[in-house]
């Protein structure tokens, strides 16, 4: 029987690790999943965390938390591990697969910030700095810890009422868990030199993507661009930028896919 690779999950912003149980509980459902070893990590200023130097925000403080657990799971299991995101924690998930890609078998993005076609192979490197204006999000988040929890998870269940019901408390808990400091000032949250990481990360890769008119971050340009890479596979499903709450049994389907795709 194959061996299924460490599974390494990271969030989205204003999310945290614990907001992957439902997924993970219907990933481990699926045929030879059972045993699956799963890692998902609250990102700093997320889940309780206060933000501090070197482990911020910025894309760089994350990816080299991300490398750490990475280079944990290959030593425990023996075996390259399978590196996934949403959103944020997408970014983060494909800088370790681009920079370390001896600790990674398959990359899975789910709705990554992909806004715009990529730029030709002999464009001029970006300064790998990509500074983001998060002050919307730093409301939105202060707004959301004013009121009381039971308000909070009421108001994503009408946003989301085809959402499973266990998806709504850790949402509205995570949010209310956000260091609210880590988003006062403008961020190197992305990577200016994205299409170059892009490129760099092996084969397989596989991104779960809304509609773009339903608010999906990966624009239409950016799609045309990557399904032309070697490896690279995207999905369409008819959802927002919440993939796997939208969609859960086709991005279960799809992730469980390129689990056994590298299966040992």
């Amino acid at each position: 029987m194959s061996r299924p690779p460490a599974l390494l999950l990271m969030h989205g912003v204003g999310d945290a690790g614990a907001c992957w149980a439902p997924f993970v509980g219907q990933l481990r459902a699926r045929p030879r999943m059972a045993g699956l070893r799963v890692v998902t990590p609250d990102a700093p200023a997320h889940g309780g965390r206060t933000a501090e130097p070197g482990h911020t925000i910025a894309w760089t403080d994350q990816l080299a938390e991300a490398v750490e657990i990475a280079e944990a799971l290959v030593a425990e299991t023996g075996t390259p591990i399978v590196s996934a995101g949403h959103s944020m924690g997408s970014l983060t998930a494909l800088g370790l697969s681009a920079t370390r890609p001896d600790l990674v078998a398959a990359t899975f993005l789910e709705d990554p910030p992909f806004f715009a076609a990529l730029p030709p192979v002999d464009a001029p490197a970006g300064t790998g700095q990509d500074l983001a204006d998060l002050s919307e999000l730093r409301a939105w988040f202060g707004q959301l810890q004013s009121e009381p929890l039971e308000q909070v998870i009421a108001a994503a269940r009408a946003d989301h009422p085809t959402w499973d019901p266990s998806e709504y408390e850790p949402w509205a808990r995570a949010k209310q868990a956000v260091d609210l400091a880590a988003f006062r000032t403008d961020v190197d949250w992305g990577h200016s030199d994205n299409a170059r990481i892009i490129r760099a990360a092996p084969a397989p890769v596989v991104v779960a993507a809304g509609r773009a008119e339903l608010g999906s971050l990966v624009a239409p340009a950016a799609e045309a661009d990557l399904v032309r890479l070697p490896g690279w596979q995207v999905t369409r499903l008819p959802t927002g930028h919440d993939v796997r709450r939208d969609a859960p049994d086709a991005t279960v389907a799809l992730l469980a896919d390129l689990i056994d795709s590298v299966s040992s």
